[in-house]
């Protein structure tokens, strides 16, 4: 019998009103669905009926290595970057040196793990990555007539910019800003942030497109509906666009402030329905199954997590995952798109 998951439910403030309440065919509660989390993460557990009742996921597999999330975003989130290991390690130590409660608001590290993120876009996908090329920002803002950010740029450079956009109070009002930054001016007029995020990479994916962000990235999503997955962490240091704590310092030191066109990641085709997002840096993988007739499928690795995301698929409804050990299987009937994921073991 397959062993259906049921998520952590998200309701942050940049949440979809409707778009995971339809995937999963439930009706909508006037509540923001920001994200599903399929997981052991102490802060989000999916749970799971077994022959004793309802229990927590991970007292079923242990801690997984990796988090698995739906996101629905309606509107941006926080301009944001996440912290490499080594950085995680010194964080959380550090945080409870100082008595900082784990489940504080003013709490960072929430654990001892770096924040990889792969992102595959299910709709159109709209989402600020990494900063652009210092001449194509220079040239942008001079256009829009911020002369004072076109200077700093030109005598300071991109990481001292940065600095003092998000440092100063308030700026003027841009005007006539690009569409995907309208919303942002909106809802955070005069914020330092807008300035930043005209010096960054506007990315849209379309659906099935993906893309990796290493820690370090900073980035703010803005729009759309995607399958995310990430190493079991929820460390995130915040600069704008947010209620939550901000700690600018943490942030800054955080950041990378190298400016690159994002690439997105192409999907090794293992045969015409299977797509495999190869990343050698990432402690996860990554597929995405087509299919268009009935198969069987055996769980080659310690734990792996299907993922329905479209159609009726026999053992999966659209919406559902499950999990499976190694040896397990599952067969799928229906016409459907299904995400498998897997990750290296925790040592």
């Amino acid at each position: 019998m397959t062993a259906i998951l049921s998520p952590a439910i998200k309701h942050y403030e940049w949440g979809d009103f409707a778009a995971l309440p339809d995937l999963l065919g439930l009706p909508q509660d006037q509540k923001p669905w920001a994200e599903l989390w399929f997981g052991t993460h102490s802060d989000g557990h999916a749970t799971l009926q077994t022959a004793n009742g309802e229990t927590q996921l991970k007292n079923v597999v242990g801690d997984l290595p990796f988090l698995l999330k739906l996101i629905a975003v309606a509107k941006p989130l926080s301009l944001q970057t996440h912290p490499s290991t080594a950085q995680a390690l010194a964080g959380f130590a550090r945080e409870n040196n100082l008595g900082i409660a784990r489940t504080a608001p003013n709490r960072i590290y929430k654990d001892e793990a770096a924040k990889p993120e792969l992102l595959c876009a299910l709709s159109e996908f709209q989402m600020l990555c990494g900063f652009a090329p210092v001449n194509e920002s220079i040239d942008r803002v001079e256009k829009l007539g911020l002369i004072e950010l076109a200077k700093h740029l030109k005598l300071d450079g991109l990481e001292k910019t940065v600095h003092w956009a998000l440092n100063e109070k308030s700026h003027p009002t841009a005007k006539n800003l690009p569409n995907h930054l309208q919303a942002l001016e909106t809802l955070y007029p005069n914020s330092g942030g807008v300035l930043v995020a005209l010096l960054m990479n506007h990315i849209v994916l379309a659906p099935g497109e993906a893309i990796f962000l290493e820690p370090g990235n900073v980035h703010s999503y803005l729009s759309g509906l995607a399958v995310e997955v990430m190493t079991s962490s929820d460390n995130v240091m915040r600069a704008a666009f947010t209620k939550k704590h901000v700690d600018m310092n943490e942030f800054l030191a955080t950041a990378n402030f190298f400016s690159e066109t994002p690439k997105l990641v192409s999907p090794n085709m293992a045969s015409h329905d299977v797509a495999h997002y190869d990343i050698s840096s990432a402690p996860f993988s990554v597929q995405r199954l087509k299919v268009t007739s009935a198969i069987s499928l055996t769980a080659e690795h310690e734990v792996e997590i299907f993922l329905c995301v479209q159609g009726q698929s026999g053992s999966l409804n659209q919406g559902q995952a499950c999990v499976l050990r190694r040896g397990e299987n599952l067969s799928l009937t229906g016409p459907s798109i299904v995400f498998r994921v897997w990750g290296d073991p925790i040592i």
